[in-house]
């Protein structure tokens, strides 16, 4: 009988990650590819399946090994019953799928099972605690109408912010400039541009906030003031679920950190594993039929 395998697989509104192991937990290969939210669609699951393919590939293994890897997808996008269903009825190639939330997945990762929580802060933002065997979701709602904190709310908020100072509503400072001089200075370039953005496309403006901000440009500071504010929210939400300490995920994170307040430092912690371990440690709970992936 041929060794079973299991694969782990990281999907955001940034990247897709895929990892491979055998049973004895070895690390066989690596894969990567685009944005693999759930949301996405078809486009989102092709990034997804071009990850794993990378991945086995990486191995030296062939799409004739997919049929012994048992796969665990955490992925953006799933925390609806009706997404993460979509993505449990596509074709796949696997011994067996499981299905959770890319927070699932980083919670796993980080903790293993054990107490604590996650706060993703990347593209997107979702908190997520576990405590006595007790599982709380903190946001996570999407793009529309949520992911506070995160890289796409602070790129919209900064683009927004932009247009105003252009029409006199805000300071026109350095930020403001460099934000206007990606659509030539035309609100009207900025509405095509956002008609066909993504999150992702928002969230790379993130960064020159963040540069801005550290050179204490007043616009800037007001944007990461907002988010350090909305992170907290979502830090303190977790604190009161009850997590005794809650993992840093995400992109964001780091450059946000400085600007939380000092009162939750003590209770954030990098995680002992990432989204990936987490992900494959959901497909091999879920082949001994524990756990609360979704199959």
């Amino acid at each position: 009988m041929a060794e079973r395998l299991f694969i782990g697989v990281d999907g955001g509104g940034s990247r897709t990650r895929a990892r491979l192991r055998d049973e004895a937990g070895v690390m066989l290969g690596e894969g990567e590819a685009g944005p693999g939210n759930a949301r996405l669609g078809e486009a989102g699951y092709d990034e997804v399946m071009k990850a794993c393919h990378a991945a086995v590939a990486a191995a030296g293994l062939g799409p004739d090994d997919l049929g012994r890897v048992h796969a665990g997808f955490g992925l953006a996008g799933t925390q609806q019953e009706r997404d993460r269903q979509w993505v449990l009825d596509r074709p796949y190639p696997f011994a067996s799928l499981t299905v959770d939330t890319d927070a699932y997945a980083a919670y796993l990762g980080a903790f293993r099972g054990g107490d604590g929580a996650v706060l993703i802060l990347g593209t997107g933002s979702c908190g997520l605690a576990v405590v006595a065997g007790k599982r709380t979701t903190v946001g996570g709602w999407g793009n529309e109408i949520s992911d506070e904190g995160s890289g796409a709310a602070i790129g919209r908020l900064a683009i927004r912010r932009a247009l105003w100072a252009l029409e006199g509503m805000a300071p026109m400072t350095a930020l403001a400039e460099d934000i206007l001089a990606a659509f030539d200075r035309d609100p009207q370039n900025a509405v095509f541009w956002a008609d066909a953005a993504s999150p992702r496309d928002f969230a790379d403006f993130a960064p020159r906030v963040f540069d801005h901000a550290e050179a204490d440009d007043r616009l800037a500071v007001a944007i990461v003031g907002e988010a350090a504010r909305d992170a907290t929210m979502l830090i303190d939400r977790l604190i009161g679920l009850g997590a005794p300490s809650i993992a840093m995920v995400g992109g964001v994170f780091p450059r946000l950190h400085q600007w939380l307040p000092a009162r939750v430092h003590p209770v954030l912690t990098e995680p002992q594993g990432n989204a990936l371990d987490g992900a494959i440690l959901m497909a091999v709970r879920a082949l001994a039929g524990i756990g609360t992936g979704r199959r």
